[in-house]
């Protein structure tokens, strides 16, 4: 069965030591999102868990965007493998581009 969206972005984000996570829900608050797109705000992040963490990604951004913007915050906190696994799980899974 292929993996969805969803899926990889819980696996990307279980795959992260628990610093790791911390950061990114930081530098995810901070991040600066395109137009038309708020940032999930930070007491939200706080207490969310990896899957409660990857269905607040998709609802406060597309599927595509949410993986874009999942993928530079890990670049960001230096989890660069993690970032591209996740960009080539996505790339594998569906014909988009990003």
């Amino acid at each position: 069965m292929e993996k969805t969206i969803t899926d990889s972005l819980v696996s990307t984000l279980e795959n992260l030591r628990e610093n790791e996570l911390k950061k990114f829900k930081l530098k995810l608050h901070e991040f600066p999102v395109k137009k038309g797109y708020d940032n999930i705000p930070r007491g939200t992040l706080e207490k969310a868990d990896v899957v409660d963490l990857s269905l607040l990604l998709l609802n406060f951004y597309t599927r595509d965007y949410a993986v874009q913007v999942t993928a530079e915050v890990l670049r960001t906190i230096n989890c660069r493998d993690e970032a591209e696994r996740l960009l080539g799980h996505c790339r594998k899974g569906t014909n988009h581009t990003f």
